[in-house]
């Protein structure tokens, strides 16, 4: 039976930590410093020294048009090889259609992103949820706030106003049943301020949903933060990894000294675990 894709936190302390790759025309959008690489901006070898530092997922952010992406597929089967699981946003999380979700499905993509096409062609989500199921999707709120406890919900990479509530998107994602939400805060986007954790816990309680925490980690205690106070299962890092500021591995082990992380917890995934530092069997996954 195929692993789910979105699971308890506490399997596997790879799976806490997501790094994200921006992608235009089969490059990074950016080179990586990450050290050792020999092409900086080639998008596999950048997901191979995430794997070497023992990432599980990496989110590939996607920013060409749906029929320019014929690069896409054999890099998913090539990143699938690796052992890594690739989550997928092509086109600001746009679905042109079920066909087209399952072509990168099919390549190896695990979860494709829903954002704009959930506001935009809801019809297409629920078909593609309907042929391939709920868990192959994840769904993207780009949300900005609008006042206290309040955020709105936009689209095409957070430069259109949905005219909703990210509360109300991220109920709709719970209605559906997708594999998870990523709740990001273009507020916090770039800043390093850490996450916004008043989002993350009113996207966790509208949806019930695994939420991945985007927007704003500029340090390893922001990650701490998100995951123990702001109802996170996952968090989602991009340039802290990306720009060489810290390495994978280095974030692995912060997560295990300082995360309720713990082994024993595998047997009983639903109960919480206490702190703990990390025993020998941690650091060897």
């Amino acid at each position: 039976m195929t692993e789910p894709v979105f699971h308890s936190q506490r399997d596997h302390v790879g799976d806490l930590v997501i790094p994200c790759v921006d992608v235009a025309n089969g490059r990074a959008t950016e080179p990586s410093r990450i050290a050792g690489l020999d092409d900086p901006g080639d998008v596999a070898a950048i997901v191979a020294a995430y794997a070497a530092g023992h990432a599980r997922k990496v989110f590939l952010d996607v920013f060409d048009a749906w029929d320019a992406i014929d690069y896409l597929p054999p890099l998913l089967r090539g990143i699938k090889a690796s052992g890594v699981r690739p989550l997928v946003s092509v086109a600001h999380g746009d679905l042109p259609s079920v066909t087209h979700a399952g072509g990168l499905l099919e390549a190896g993509a695990d979860a494709l992103s829903v954002s704009t096409s959930l506001i935009e062609k809801p019809g297409t989500v629920e078909a593609a949820v309907r042929e391939w199921g709920a868990d192959r999707l994840m769904g993207v709120v780009n949300c900005r706030r609008t006042g206290p406890g309040r955020w709105g919900a936009f689209t095409h990479d957070g430069e259109k106003d949905a005219g909703v509530s990210a509360v109300d998107v991220a109920e709709r994602l719970a209605e559906l049943q997708v594999g998870a939400v990523l709740a990001n805060s273009i507020d916090r986007e770039g800043t390093g301020d850490g996450f916004d954790l008043e989002l993350l816990h009113a996207i966790a309680a509208a949806s019930g949903l695994p939420v991945i925490a985007s927007g704003g980690c500029g340090t390893l205690d922001h990650l701490t933060q998100a995951l123990a106070a702001g109802d996170a299962t996952y968090v989602l890092v991009n340039n802290m990894l990306h720009k060489g500021q810290y390495g994978i591995e280095e974030v692995r082990d912060h997560l295990l000294a300082h995360s309720s992380f713990s082994p024993s917890s595998r047997s009983s995934p639903s109960s919480p675990a206490s702190p703990s530092s990390p025993s020998s069997d941690d650091t060897a996954e």
